[in-house]
């Protein structure tokens, strides 16, 4: 009981944190539009995770990861992506011909996706095979990273707005494939390098729910 109570002072406070954020990307933030478009995903995701919490509440790694993607989304959308500070000084310092702080998150759009869908998964039964499980959780991360895409070019026709910051393609014609290649990698080296602790904290909460 002591470990569960914890483990929601933990989930509050990066509630609190993450609000705190969001308020923070709202002040002085570069396009109304576009940070209206960008946050509307953030707030959706974040109302899902709230009132199915009691129904289901993922392992403390999945809310601590999810609250530093939502950190990473909300950065982008104060300045839409196309003109975050650090990275426009990075495009400086390097040469680069563009911002590529939307790469990043497109990286995390894999990264983080991939241990929500596989936890989910696991622990309803719906995949028990570990190896299968991995290769599926990688298709799921592509077709999310695709279905993404096909919204922002749906947003941008309906809406008749630049696509300078809805696609931010920044006079990159591969813009699109990258995008869905970086979830890729994102969803691979999140397997790589936090799969077998997942896979361990999923484990322990099956049992406890088990012995419940």
């Amino acid at each position: 009981m002591d470990n569960n109570r914890n483990e929601r002072r933990i989930h509050i406070f990066l509630l609190i944190i993450g609000l705190l954020v969001f308020v923070w990307s709202y002040v002085d933030h570069k396009l109304t539009f576009g940070w209206i478009l960008l946050s509307v995903p953030i707030i959706i995701v974040s109302m899902l995770f709230i009132f199915t919490y009691k129904r289901f509440t993922f392992t403390t790694l999945i809310y601590i990861i999810g609250f530093l993607w939502a950190c990473l989304l909300m950065v982008g959308a104060k300045y839409t992506y196309t003109y975050v500070p650090i990275f426009d000084s990075l495009s400086e310092a390097f040469g680069l011909t563009r911002n590529y702080y939307d790469r990043v998150a497109h990286f995390a759009q894999g990264f983080v996706p991939f241990l929500i869908f596989r936890e989910y998964l696991m622990r309803k039964g719906i995949l028990s095979n570990r190896k299968s499980t991995t290769l599926i959780v990688i298709g799921l991360v592509l077709a999310f990273s695709a279905s993404w895409e096909l919204l922002e070019y749906s947003t941008a026709e309906l809406s008749g707005k630049s696509q300078s910051f809805i696609l931010d393609m920044q006079g990159d014609i591969w813009d699109t494939q990258l995008d869905m290649l970086s979830a890729i990698i994102g969803a691979i080296t999140s397997w790589l390098i936090l799969g077998k602790y997942h896979l361990r904290l999923i484990e322990d909460k099956m049992k406890k729910q088990n012995n419940q």
